[in-house]
């Protein structure tokens, strides 16, 4: 039997049958899964926009990180597919000069979305970020 650690390590990154996890690898495991699924999906929508707009190494970087540390559920009724297409409008937004939100209303009306509800993610994305500033300690 050829059982190298390469292969032992792969085996035991999933739940074997019969196998008990503790709570904190179950919740650690579903998180992974949905972080593949996300960007496995932001995949697809970039492959649907190759040819209206081009997306850098440092821009997917980018998104991915936010796909990965934004809490979804506060994203009030909005479809994966949507916050994903959004994120990538807010990327680009944010990283290239001349972009304005007019640029991007044609993708938003491909996902069923108004510069309304692109605000609201807005307002949620900044709600994030407000909350992994430090609080100051006053004494």
């Amino acid at each position: 039997m050829d059982r190298n650690v390469p292969y032992l390590l792969k085996k035991y990154e999933t739940k074997q049958p019969g196998e008990e996890w503790k709570l904190q690898t179950e919740v650690q495991y579903v998180r992974e899964y949905r972080d593949k699924q996300r960007i496995f999906q932001l995949q697809g929508i970039i492959n649907q926009l190759h040819g209206s707009f081009r997306i850098t190494k440092p821009q997917k970087d980018r998104i991915i990180y936010l796909l990965k540390n934004l809490d979804f559920t506060k994203m009030g009724t909005f479809t994966e597919e949507q916050i994903i297409t959004m994120t990538i409008i807010y990327v680009k937004l944010e990283t290239v000069n001349n972009a304005r939100p007019q640029h991007y209303y044609n993708l938003l009306n491909q996902y069923d979305l108004t510069m309304n509800s692109f605000a609201s993610y807005l307002v949620q994305l900044n709600k994030h970020h407000i909350s992994k500033i430090p609080m100051p300690i006053h004494y």
